[in-house]
């Protein structure tokens, strides 16, 4: 018999079949999310993309050919079919990001693929194309001091029809990072971390801080590019219209198409995205390659961000 453990992460507790590795038990009342494993939820024939993806507003389907299959039957309920051989830490991958996103989007929050981190009590936002540098200035902030909020996967509660500031609510205390940037960070290789997936030298890596249980107030995003003819790291403010580009750019909604959840829910994605550019400065955060530069980018974060803070107050 399968021997179901609670966990929590953003928010939620989350009841699952699998061992989540990523996370820490709890000891749990209310459980937000079950993760069952089932079966019957593979469908015949090998599609030709990976991820596949089928969706509608009321039930969604994603399909990874090295795991198996998810089905998000309700907000409380995903039911998971894995291959032969598929471990508990891949089906874990896929669950805390693309598949929890879903939940998260279902129950009103506005996902982006991005990460986070605590700057004096205000999280500042990384975002960017695939290998940008998002959880390398993740890491080079916390090797700083300062406090992850989340890292891949950041969950926004914003609210179009109240006042209350966006704030981010806490995920998992893990980051995904290549191994020339764990060297030029000197963070140590223990046990912990383990590869994303066979086929990528990507690992995932315990962060040297617990997340706090609390969300935290929105300060600012910061769009990464990097660019081996900047000698020097620095940000400037974007207008709203180009902001709202590419916050819109990196929702985890543009990655499984925005529509696949209904008319409705594409309305209200709308109004969350611009409504949080009304509320969040956006600026493009020009990177030096240069991994021996690092003190300069976490430099320029934290001018940008204690400037934000003052401007708020």
């Amino acid at each position: 018999m399968t021997k179901r453990r609670d966990y929590k992460a953003f928010g939620l507790v989350i009841r699952s079949d699998f061992a989540l590795d990523v996370l820490e038990p709890v000891e749990a009342g209310d459980v937000d999310v079950h993760v069952i494993r089932s079966t019957g939820i593979i469908r015949d024939g090998s599609p030709s993309v990976d991820p596949y993806f089928d969706m509608n507003a009321d039930r969604q389907y994603m399909y990874w050919r090295a795991i198996g299959g998810y089905l998000i039957r309700d907000d409380h309920t995903v039911l998971v079919e894995t291959h032969p051989g598929s471990s508990d830490h891949l089906v874990s991958q896929a669950l805390l990001g693309l598949v929890m996103s879903i939940i998260l989007e279902r129950r009103k929050l506005l996902c982006l693929h991005a990460s986070a981190i605590n700057i004096a009590g205000q999280a500042a936002i990384f975002l960017g194309d695939k290998g940008a540098g998002k959880s390398t200035t993740c890491g080079a902030m916390l090797a700083r001091g300062y406090v992850p909020v989340t890292d891949d996967l950041v969950a926004v509660e914003h609210s179009v029809d109240s006042d209350r500031f966006p704030v981010i609510r806490p995920g998992f205390s893990c980051m995904k990072l290549w191994p020339d940037t764990i060297e030029a960070l000197a963070l140590d290789t223990h046990s912990s971390a383990r590869l994303i997936h066979p086929q990528t030298t990507k690992v995932q890596k315990h962060m040297p801080v617990a997340i706090p249980d609390r969300s935290v107030p929105v300060a600012a995003a910061f769009v990464l590019r990097r660019d081996s003819g900047v000698p020097q790291t620095h940000a400037f403010r974007l207008p709203a219209h180009e902001a709202l580009q590419m916050v819109l750019r990196y929702t985890f909604m543009a990655r499984y198409g925005e529509s696949t959840l209904g008319r409705d829910h594409l309305k209200l994605h709308m109004r969350r995205c611009a409504g949080l550019v009304a509320r969040m400065p956006v600026y493009a955060l020009h990177v030096c390659e240069d991994l021996g530069q690092l003190d300069d980018l976490t430099d320029e974060i934290q001018r940008v961000v204690t400037t934000e803070q003052v401007a708020a107050v």
